[in-house]
């Protein structure tokens, strides 16, 4: 199943990226804020960062097990 850890990689990264984009301001719009979009793009950029962690933290605990 290591598709599914370079998946869960991708997806995560994707999160940073669209942060990212947020807070550089690529989509702006009257729909969010400029506050709200900054907001957004912290927490998408956070939340990717815990996945990318959570998934390489398991991976350590895969490795171990085995």
């Amino acid at each position: 199943m290591i598709w599914m850890k370079y998946l869960a990689y991708a997806i995560a990264s994707i999160f940073v990226l669209f942060g990212a984009s947020l807070i550089a301001g690529y989509f702006n719009s009257d729909i969010l804020p400029g506050q709200l979009r900054l907001m957004m793009g912290i927490v998408l950029i956070l939340y990717g960062i815990f996945r990318i962690v959570i998934t390489y933290s398991k991976k350590d605990n895969d490795t171990n097990e085995s």
